[in-house]
């Protein structure tokens, strides 16, 4: 079976829920809940596609550290092949904590190996049976920013379709995306991340702007929905309610949940959509961005219930 890639960051979570006060200096504050999770845009989409019944492989850099094993554990237990990401010797995988209270959420990221991922960690066999190749993460892996119009090059030569979720740009400069646009078949992006590329105070102008510079952009707006772009046509999925337990990885549970419904269900955009805004809504309701660990029948049922 063909897989899909997954090509980016590569992390653990340490997530620290139910603050008791505002993080402040020299100050101590608690919490009602600690767990060590699978973290990495990257690898929690690839998760997500395979527990949904897809062939998905993650391609990255770990350290040697445990937290390196953690997550080429957790992703094996996911159904993810892990043969395609590089260990970094001697270097320590890197590390997001996110303070959770109520539904806000800080995160501070140590990039550790991610930070040193380039292109020369991919194999030339990631591109031998490749189906799609999807990048993600790519701001956190700061030495992959001049290769990445390469590896989309490559995979189309290889006669995959490409997807992009570059995740938020600390620097909010947008480095590349002129070179990269053109090259996808479909870009991933939330409602801020569209207005901080474009400049654009309204996001359905964010995203009619984008659509002049990529094939098809997805904008993910959280219980608002998703817009999309294909063509000249927008379209536009109503999302769902639900009772919040943690939104870490929502947007990665969206970007498979698409992704898959479209490679290897053949769904059209609206209902491609429509099946990624439930993977997301039902994965606000566990902590963690791979607890739902959501079947593709799991799905189905959400949306029949609702």
């Amino acid at each position: 079976m063909r897989p899909v890639v997954f090509l980016g960051d590569f992390n653990v979570d340490l997530i620290m829920a139910g603050l008791q006060g505002v993080p402040m200096p020299d100050r101590e504050v608690g919490c009602t809940a600690f767990d060590i999770v699978m973290g990495a845009s990257c690898c929690i989409a690839a998760a997500v596609y395979a527990r949904l019944g897809g062939a998905a492989a993650v391609c990255g850099l770990s350290g040697t550290d445990d937290f390196g094993a953690i997550m080429r554990a957790r992703l094996s237990e996911a159904g993810v092949r892990t043969g395609l990401v590089a260990r970094d010797p001697g270097g320590k995988t890197g590390v997001t904590v996110n303070l959770v209270q109520a539904q806000g959420r800080s995160q501070v990221t140590f990039p550790g190996a991610m930070g040193a991922f380039s292109g020369a960690h991919v194999p030339a066999r990631a591109f031998r049976r490749l189906r799609h190749l999807h990048i993600s993460g790519i701001y956190q892996a700061q030495s992959l920013l001049p290769d990445v119009a390469g590896l989309l090059r490559r995979a189309a030569a290889a006669g995959a379709t490409t997807s992009m979720d570059c995740q938020w740009d600390l620097t909010e400069r947008w480095e590349n995306l002129d070179e990269w646009l053109p090259r996808l078949d479909w870009l991933f992006v939330n409602d801020q991340e569209a207005r901080s590329m474009t400049g654009e105070a309204d996001s359905r102008r964010a995203l009619r702007a984008l659509a002049s510079r990529t094939r098809r952009p997805v904008l993910k707006a959280g219980p608002a929905g998703a817009w999309v772009m294909d063509g000249e046509t927008e379209l536009r999925v109503p999302g769902h309610a639900v009772t919040v337990v943690d939104t870490i990885g929502a947007g990665d549970n969206f970007d498979a949940g698409f992704l898959f419904a479209v490679i290897e269900k053949g769904m059209e955009t609206a209902a491609a959509a429509q099946f990624a805004n439930a993977a997301a809504a039902r994965s606000c309701t566990f902590r963690g961005g791979t607890a739902a660990a959501s079947t593709f029948n799991d799905v189905v049922r959400f949306m029949e219930r609702r």
